[in-house]
């Protein structure tokens, strides 16, 4: 440039530095130190997230597997237990239906050398099963007072038979049944075995099955051993700190804490609440978390249905969550170590980072003061490329400055002739709007007419649907009609057979009562003939008394009968006048019977013609009807021609509609563009004259640049 030495303008200098400055307030400052830590400071939130996920996962996905495999540990624990008690029940019932221990119980073996023999069989036989069933401490049986208890605990000691005395005690309960019960203990039973046996503990077993034999003379007792039961719960592998107990039906405990057998603990399973929840639930296995002595445990509980005993356990939450909190360990390490190798990285690439930014800071400070003749010396690193593109910006600024100035003065001659232009386009806009105003009205006009003839439209088809629906009621109703006809028809058919089956009927009666009142006439005849007989009997009668009478004496008892005849002949004529009476009152009836007969027959024939009639009105209704039904069927073809073309004009009416429509939003979205096309000119000519202001402050600002 030709006037290298030339300076800015002061003023736009200032307002330029000011404005700058007002920006740099209004933003929020975050040196790139701190944003190089917070995007340090990311991934390790993030890893340290994971570690926590991962932690929370794992803790979870133990805990589970734990449940699981503790509920199928404790499942398979109260089936195995289940298992020796179902074994030992066995062998009981095998003791039951032994018929030598039957009769040895009862007394009905009366030979010593007898019961002594079956005793010591019985004897063996106990000891047998006792060995080898794991699960049975001692068995006993225990007679009555004649007899001796047959134990496997000592078979040396004598005891005898205490089972009459066991009447009232707790034990009698379990004797009510031939099925036998399970108890906890047999508190009287352990009294007097403990008084024989220096070595019997009440201790020794945990449960027991007593059941009486058939007679009820005796019973056998099977101790289930605590060790065998303890093994058991030894075998679930629960850890230090656990709690683990079994517990009969009538709540006798056998606890173990830290696998080892407690007799006196001021715990109990028994006495806490949710042991009782648990067991008036109907699971099998029932797993829960419960806090004992500020401390969670997992507390599992395992009933058997054998004999509703169950096996309960609580195990520490640290002893479940041993393997999560290890990895719970790693990852507070691990993310440690990761954060003071971050952090050491981190201040290493910060300290670079500012000195290399601080340089180039300084050098464009110079830049923006107006100095573009600066230079960067160059870098080895990644900052190598920002160097070159900084030394790039200042020759293609320099280079910027020299052809703005060639610009600037092209442009001052440009923008008069724009603004020249911009005025002449701007009354040109003016008449189309004025002209596009009118085919909006116009277009706006023919939308409410279409409108209007489209509501009229479906004013017509809705009168037209009603016709359609009036027109299918009169078909229905004429059909209906016609079914009535036809059926009134065919009944006036069945009154007209009817009529004529009367009206033969009457003839038949008429014939009939004719008949009879010749049967009369004969009768009459007849009734002539008895009197006629009967006044010749009465005169043979008196002919009879007469020569008796002449014969004197010997002929009182001819008179006798004659006397007899003429009485005889008396009541024939009297009940012939009677029979001439019921026959004149018969003929009476006969003769007014016939008359209404013939009245009746009279009646009969004029209902048969109006039947006749009747049928023929019918008739004619029905051809009537069939007319109308023609008629309608020809009304209802025209009324559904009429719905297609109304349909037709009604979507014809509405696509000139639509059409109308989108003429009309063309029409306004064509005038609203040449209203913003208006506006956008008149920004352009305001635009222009402001261009003119910028373009010669533009060439003073440029002036003040050194190149």
């Amino acid at each position: 440039m030709k006037n290298g030495d030339k300076t800015i303008n002061k003023n736009s200098l200032k307002n330029s530095d000011k404005a700058i400055n007002k920006n740099e307030k209004n933003q929020f400052n975050i040196g790139i130190r701190v944003k190089l830590i917070i995007g340090f400071a990311i991934p390790l939130v993030c890893t340290i997230i994971i570690g926590m996920v991962a932690y929370s996962l794992a803790a979870s996905g133990m805990t589970r597997n734990y449940e699981d495999s503790m509920s199928k540990a404790m499942s398979m624990a109260v089936e195995y237990l289940d298992f020796g008690f179902q074994s030992a029940v066995s062998e009981s019932e095998q003791l039951y239906y032994d018929t030598d221990l039957v009769k040895w119980a009862t007394g009905s073996v009366y030979n010593e050398w007898t019961r002594q023999e079956i005793a010591e069989k019985v004897s063996v036989n106990l000891n047998v099963k006792q060995k080898g069933n794991g699960f049975v401490a001692d068995m006993y049986i225990i007679p009555g007072n004649s007899l001796e208890v047959i134990s496997t605990h000592d078979s040396d000691a004598k005891i005898s038979g205490f089972y009459k005395d066991l009447e009232g005690k707790n034990e009698a309960a379990c004797l009510q049944s031939l099925r036998g019960s399970w108890v906890g203990s047999h508190d009287y039973v352990d009294e007097v075995l403990s008084a024989s046996y220096r070595d019997y503990s009440k201790d020794d077993y945990a449960c027991s099955y007593i059941r009486p034999m058939t007679t009820k003379r005796a019973c056998i007792v099977v101790d289930y051993s605590s060790n065998a039961i303890a093994n058991i719960l030894r075998n679930l592998g629960l850890g230090e700190g656990s709690i683990s107990a079994f517990i009969t039906a009538d709540k006798r405990e056998l606890l173990l804490r830290d696998d080892t057998i407690v007799k006196d603990s001021d715990f109990s399973f028994v006495q806490q609440s949710y042991y009782t929840e648990a067991m008036n639930e109907t699971a099998a296995t029932i797993i829960d978390y419960v806090t004992y002595n500020g401390q969670q445990y997992l507390f599992m509980l395992s009933k058997s249905y054998q004999n509703g005993s169950a096996i309960c356990a609580m195990v520490p939450m640290n002893l479940v969550k041993e393997s999560a909190n290890s990895i719970r360990g790693i990852t507070i390490f691990m993310v440690c170590v990761a954060c003071l190798i971050a952090l050491a990285v981190g201040i290493f690439i910060i300290v670079g980072i500012a000195s290399i930014i601080k340089q180039i800071s300084n050098k464009l400070e110079m830049v923006s003061s107006g100095d573009l003749t600066v230079s960067i010396r160059g870098r080895s690193d990644e900052f190598k490329m920002l160097v070159k593109s900084v030394s790039n910006m200042i020759k293609n600024s320099r280079n910027l400055i020299v052809q703005v100035l060639k610009t600037t003065e092209n442009v001052s001659s440009s923008t008069q002739s724009l603004s020249n232009a911009s005025e002449v386009l701007s009354n040109s806009n003016r008449q189309i709007s004025v002209a596009v105003d009118e085919m909006d009205a116009g277009v706006g006009r023919q939308v409410q007419d279409a409108q209007n003839c489209l509501v009229q439209m479906d004013e017509l088809s809705q009168c037209i649907s009603s016709a359609v629906e009036n027109v299918k009621k009169m078909d229905y109703i004429t059909g209906n009609t016609k079914q009535v006809i036809a059926s009134g028809i065919s009944t006036m058919d069945d009154l007209s057979d009817k009529s004529a089956n009367t009206t033969n009927i009457t003839k038949n009666v008429t014939a009939n009562i004719k008949n009879l009142k010749e049967s009369l006439s004969q009768v009459e005849k007849f009734v002539e003939m008895i009197n006629d007989i009967a006044n010749e009997t009465s005169l043979l009668a008196l002919n009879a008394s007469i020569e008796a009478a002449r014969a004197g004496e010997a002929g009182k008892g001819f008179a006798v009968v004659a006397q007899s005849v003429s009485s005889l002949s008396d009541g024939t004529i009297e009940a012939a006048n009677q029979i001439q009476g019921v026959m004149e009152q018969i003929k009476d009836y006969a003769n007014d019977t016939v008359k209404v007969a013939a009245q009746a027959e009279v009646i009969v024939s004029k209902q048969s013609e109006t039947v006749g009639n009747t049928i023929h009105v019918f008739g004619d209704m029905n051809e009537y009807l069939q007319s109308l039904v023609n008629e309608i069927t020809d009304l209802d073809n025209i009324i559904k021609s009429m719905e297609r073309h109304r349909n037709d004009t009604l979507s014809a009416i509405q696509s000139i509609s639509a059409i109308s429509e989108e003429t009309a939003a063309s029409v306004s979205t064509v005038n609203e563009s040449l209203k913003e096309q208006i506006t956008m000119v008149n920004n352009l000519h305001d635009s222009t004259l402001e261009l003119k202001g910028r373009a010669k402050e533009l060439t003073e600002a440029v002036n003040a640049f050194k190149i």
